[in-house]
């Protein structure tokens, strides 16, 4: 399907033969290559070629599985405000906010106090408070800047902007993270797929993940249970990564909006069971390849590395998948996987490579 052609191929090989033909036909002359009106016709069936596939291509950017970029972005404005292409998210971190005596009163630190590190300014969504007797209070604070940002470590940001009274120190408690792009053509065209569903109340499994994935564009894979009637659990992954307390904390209040929850729905955001496996292959070449064993096997690792990057919640490991990929690579007799051993897929668990190690064990024959 996704080599549909909505007009039929243009090649111009094919149709500079058919110009041939027919002057052919009309003329009762056949032109040579070496020929003026040769090179006229073919100069023409290259345009031709060209202009068709352009025609073509504009034509497929009409269904949502081959749009692109604004084309893409036109598509889902038939949905309104639910079909706009996600922003830029913010990376968000928790700050320890501490003061120099315990709180003879309650300390507000205000909606909007500001903390510096380098060139990142990091402010609060919400007042917090120190209560009376209290030493300090743990605040979210999220980054001005939307999109990725650098890693930055536990107790890094040290300076406050907006100082509250009685202030002692600051210092992050947890590595901010949840930073990311603007939602690309791939996540944003899936994510379009899932809209319709959202339109139910009834609050069922795919208008969640819509809901889930409109809340937090790093969200890579969502899987609901239900381990008794009303009771939701949602496990939810970036890429391979579990998503940070604050990012999982953002997720929550937005899916418990009274427009989106379910009434008696009691949901629960978690994270999936992280279960890390190793991958040790020996593989033997053949005797006659032409393609040297350092390539080998900077193409087995490249090959690996891509397939055991695209593991979603639920993938089974299967020894056989790894077997076929190696083979694939030119120069490569056979393999040998010493580990992982096959593993049924579940749900709840994300299978994770993390590492992999190659042995070469020589050449043989055909």
């Amino acid at each position: 399907m996704n080599n549909f052609e909505v007009f039929k191929e243009f090649k111009a090989e094919e149709i500079l033969k058919d110009a041939l033909e027919l002057h052919r036909d009309l003329t009762g002359k056949i032109l040579p290559e070496a020929n003026e009106k040769t090179y006229i016709y073919t100069t023409v069936a290259h345009l031709i070629e060209t202009l068709g596939t352009a025609m073509n291509e504009e034509c497929r950017q009409n269904f949502l599985r081959f749009a692109l970029g604004e084309r893409l972005d036109l598509k889902g404005e038939i949905y309104g405000e639910k079909g706009k292409r996600l922003a830029a998210n913010k990376a968000r971190t928790t700050i320890k906010c501490e003061i120099s005596i315990p709180a003879p009163y309650e300390i507000i630190i205000a909606k909007g106090t500001r903390f510096i590190f380098k060139n990142y300014i990091f402010y609060t969504e919400q007042d917090y408070k120190i209560l009376t007797g209290e030493t300090y209070v743990e605040v979210v604070a999220v980054c001005e800047t939307a999109g990725a940002i650098e890693h930055i470590p536990i107790e890094a940001i040290k300076d406050i902007v907006d100082k509250y009274e009685l202030f002692e120190k600051c210092s992050n408690t947890t590595i901010p993270a949840g930073g990311r792009e603007r939602e690309s053509d791939i996540e944003y065209r899936e994510r379009l797929k899932l809209i319709p569903e959202s339109f139910t109340s009834a609050g069922s499994a795919r208008a969640y993940e819509y809901w889930i994935k409109k809340a937090s564009n790093i969200v890579t894979d969502v899987f609901i249970d239900t381990p008794r009637p009303n009771y939701l659990d949602i496990y939810v992954i970036n890429g391979r990564e579990l998503i940070n307390s604050e990012e999982k904390a953002k997720i929550d209040a937005y899916i418990k909006q009274d427009s989106i929850k379910a009434l008696n729905d009691q949901i629960t955001i978690k994270d999936p069971i992280i279960s890390n496996f190793t991958l040790n292959i020996d593989y033997w070449m053949y005797r006659d390849s032409k393609t040297s064993k350092e390539s080998v096997e900077k193409n087995l690792n490249r090959v690996l590395t891509n397939f055991t990057n695209k593991f979603n919640l639920g993938n089974s490991i299967n020894t056989q998948d790894f077997i076929e990929l190696c083979k694939s690579v030119e120069g490569v007799r056979r393999v040998l996987i010493k580990s992982p051993a096959d593993k049924i897929g579940d749900s709840k668990t994300l299978n994770k490579c993390t590492s992999i190690s190659l042995t070469y064990k020589g050449s043989e024959d055909r």
